[in-house]
């Protein structure tokens, strides 16, 4: 913790790192996880692909009963 406060690393940035970085052995038995740049644009590409779906969910509505889809449409603003 010491180290990461001296990096100036959050805990979101570790988060990010552990999830969507590369698991790698190291020596003396350690794992090693790093986020380089495949695995950075890998994770640009999705968020873009993610907020392309988030764009058409706007304005979406669902109307259900119990767990029963009954009808669903868009309004668009």
């Amino acid at each position: 913790m010491k180290r990461q406060q001296q990096r100036g690393i959050s805990n979101n940035l570790l988060d990010i790192i552990e999830k969507e970085g590369k698991y790698l052995r190291a020596p003396g038995g350690v794992i090693k996880i790093h986020l380089g740049n495949r695995e950075y644009q890998n994770l640009v590409a999705k968020i873009k692909r993610f907020l392309q779906i988030l764009d058409k969910a706007k304005g979406g509505t669902i109307i259900i009963d119990d767990s029963d889809i009954l009808t669903t449409y868009k309004k668009y603003q």
